[in-house]
């Protein structure tokens, strides 16, 4: 029967495996709330936008197994904060209102009843589906808490102001949070797989370089990929991290199809990637930091010891990092300005002209 139903191809060892139940997948959400980032996208996308386009995709990533966890962190310019789930929140005591809607409500108007509705907080809607209403409810009002609490002081770093935000503290608390769901599962228990994805508009990370960088090995070695939808300008470390993870790096040039880029592109967990055809980088900017300004270079210096980048050879003459004393004669030839060798180049001397044949005196042979 093999040969009639032509089913002898089919890799029937990896076949069985696939077949076992679908695992629970988590995802971790890294808003990057910005004040500055999200104003200079305003003409083409806006955070309340882009949060009614992010929740869409939350709870469609809750949809496809009634399993499948979620948790999303903001990435402000002084903090991290939770905003699902909140750090002692109960959401059992959450129940729906008796009055329902008609459910055909806008995000604009589910975002105004969260807001209007006071700290008992539940939609005022009682058709939804309620792990979606307990998600979109608590996002809402500690985003709204958040941009609040939000002053002109918190947008500044070292007297500028700078759109910059902790996307490495927000990439170690999600990471921490994974730990703690996934590592300590034993064997023969329930496995989640769990992913990170970060939503920036931030433009300068150069300061979080090595946080960062100790981010991405971890999440290499925890096997967690990191997938990047960037709004704005590209960020160097940010590709090296979706990069070295395995994940998808998007660059979003259409910011108002941003739900489309969501779910074709970002949907798909880990174990069905490997089925799609996913959007890949087509040039990687491997650039480094350097310790001592956090510019990007080209090329630099290392040291030895501790591998610290800089831009120029340390002035003191020992590493800032691990405070190595390096070879004097070593720096006195870094430090070493090219020379510029200067040629005098000789007068043009008067070359004699050779004469032409045709220029010299005809003389004639007498004859025999």
């Amino acid at each position: 029967m093999n040969a009639v139903d032509g089913s002898s191809h089919v890799p029937q060892a990896g076949f069985a495996s696939e077949l076992e139940e679908e695992l629970p997948s988590l995802l971790v959400l890294i808003l990057d709330t910005s004040p500055l980032g999200w104003g200079a996208q305003s003409p083409a996308i806006s955070l309340h936008e882009a949060v009614a386009s992010l929740l869409i995709f939350i709870n469609s990533h809750l949809a496809l197994n009634h399993s499948n966890e979620v948790a999303v962190i903001a990435s402000h310019t002084n903090c991290v904060k939770y905003l699902y789930p909140v750090p002692g929140e109960d959401y059992s005591k959450l129940v729906p209102k008796s009055t329902a809607t008609s459910g055909t409500e806008s995000s604009e108007e589910m975002i105004t009843n969260v807001q209007s509705n006071g700290d008992n907080g539940t939609l005022n809607d009682a058709s939804m589906y309620r792990q979606f209403r307990v998600v979109n409810e608590s996002v809402m009002k500690q985003l709204e808490l958040l941009l609040l609490g939000t002053s002109a002081s918190d947008i500044e770093h070292n007297g500028k102001i700078s759109d910059a935000t902790l996307i490495s503290g927000a990439l170690s608390t999600s990471l921490a949070y994974i730990n703690r769901l996934v590592g300590g599962v034993n064997d023969n228990g329930p496995k989640v797989r769990a992913r990170i994805m970060v939503v920036s508009v931030c433009s300068d990370l150069a300061s979080q370089y090595v946080p960062i960088m100790n981010c991405i090995f971890a999440a290499q070695k925890m096997k967690v990929p990191i997938d990047i939808c960037k709004i704005g300008n590209d960020t160097v470390f940010l590709q090296q991290a979706a990069d070295t993870t395995g994940g998808v790096y998007m660059h979003l040039e259409h910011p108002r199809g941003m739900i489309q880029y969501l779910m074709t592109a970002f949907l798909p967990d880990r174990a069905l990637r490997k089925h799609l055809i996913i959007p890949t980088q087509s040039s990687i900017d491997f650039r480094a930091a350097c310790f001592c300004h956090n510019r990007i270079v080209d090329i630099g210096y290392v040291c030895n010891i501790c591998l610290s980048i800089y831009c120029q050879p340390p002035a003191d003459g020992s590493c800032a990092i691990c405070d190595t004393i390096f070879d004097p004669k070593e720096l006195a030839e870094l430090l070493k300005k090219p020379v510029v060798v200067t040629t005098t180049v000789p007068k043009n001397k008067t070359k004699k002209k050779k004469k032409k044949d045709s220029d010299a005196t005809p003389t004639f042979a007498p004859a025999l």
